[in-house]
């Protein structure tokens, strides 16, 4: 398949090529000379219209369009509810448009924020779990997949939780944590709370799910996708303060009371059954390659930038976060 992936220069986008060249497919990036860009420089999903994006597909002759493009995480969209709602509700209309404009299937990047969270302390959560997103990323993310289910014929929904892994990475306790020790940097603010597990997977792993998935073209299905190796949030990090020889435990400022998610761990049965996908990286193994990477970025990235703009503008990011009841 040629195969092109919105929101290619993100985290997820710049993993996903090497996943689908192991099974022998292209990845296209196209000529961007008619088309709108985002500040990374790559196609804008809603400033580019439906004709646009339809043309675009037909002309590249794509086979698989994987929409990845979108604002993620609880206090990055609502610090920035115009843009991210043009790119998570209306990029995503264009995108499925355009797609069924060329005929052609779409694999969307979902979230497992959608789901009923609180219902689930006590058990992983399936496919089959109550949905009742909390936060305007949620709902963004519900939309989303309800757009793509009412426009396209052929659709797959992926949903990861917790992916993380190095360069690229903005938003995982793990890239934040590691950049903050490199730069020597205290009380960082966390709306977790430490006593909660939660269930960390690298991206490599989800990113194989992903083309595995379009690669057996399982379209009409839905899936979730984790290591399946919770922890409690505190050993996360005594096992991060292991890889990289210093105690992190100094740096974060816990806020337990915003960590409206809880325990969050959900299984990966169905996939598993489905396919012959089974994670590669075990947590130890993924926090290794994890130090390793944000090590030789140097100044490249830093995934703390949201933070930072949020306290020179003086905003208090708690108030995104639902108070756990």
């Amino acid at each position: 398949m040629r195969v092109f992936i919105t929101g290619e220069a993100g985290f997820i986008g710049r993993n996903l090529p090497a996943s689908f060249r192991k099974l022998g497919h292209s990845i296209v990036s196209g000529d961007r000379a008619s088309m709108r860009t985002t500040s990374k420089g790559e196609p804008c999903v809603h400033k580019n219209s439906r004709d646009q994006w339809s043309s675009f597909f037909k002309n590249l002759q794509i086979d698989l369009v994987v929409h990845n493009a979108a604002v993620v995480g609880t206090d990055v969209v609502a610090l920035n509810q115009n843009e991210s709602t043009l790119t998570n509700v209306a990029g995503t209309h264009n995108i499925c448009q355009a797609a069924k404009d060329a005929n052609i299937p779409v694999c969307y990047m979902g979230t497992t924020v959608i789901y009923d969270t609180p219902k689930y302390q006590d058990r992983p959560i399936t496919e089959e779990s109550d949905i009742a997103p909390s936060t305007f990323y949620g709902a963004h993310k519900l939309a989303g997949e309800h757009i793509i289910k009412s426009t396209v014929k052929d659709w797959l929904i992926m949903r990861p939780l917790f992916a993380y892994g190095g360069v690229g990475d903005m938003n995982s306790l793990i890239a934040k944590t590691f950049y903050a020790h490199r730069k020597s940097v205290k009380n960082l603010d966390m709306f977790l709370d430490p006593k909660k597990s939660k269930d960390y997977m690298h991206v490599e792993d989800f990113c194989d799910a992903v083309a595995i998935a379009c690669d057996a073209g399982l379209w009409g299905e839905n899936f979730n996708v984790s290591a399946e190796e919770p922890l409690p949030t505190w050993q996360i990090i005594e096992k991060m303060s292991e890889v990289c020889g210093h105690d992190l435990g100094y740096i974060l400022k816990w806020h337990p009371d915003t960590d409206y998610l809880g325990n969050h761990i959900l299984t990966s049965e169905k996939f598993r059954k489905r396919t012959s996908w089974s994670p590669k990286y075990n947590f130890n193994r993924g926090i290794i390659k994890s130090w390793r990477s944000i090590i030789a970025s140097g100044d490249r990235y830093n995934p703390l930038s949201h933070l930072e703009s949020a306290k020179q503008k003086g905003i208090n990011l708690s108030q995104f976060f639902p108070r756990v009841k």
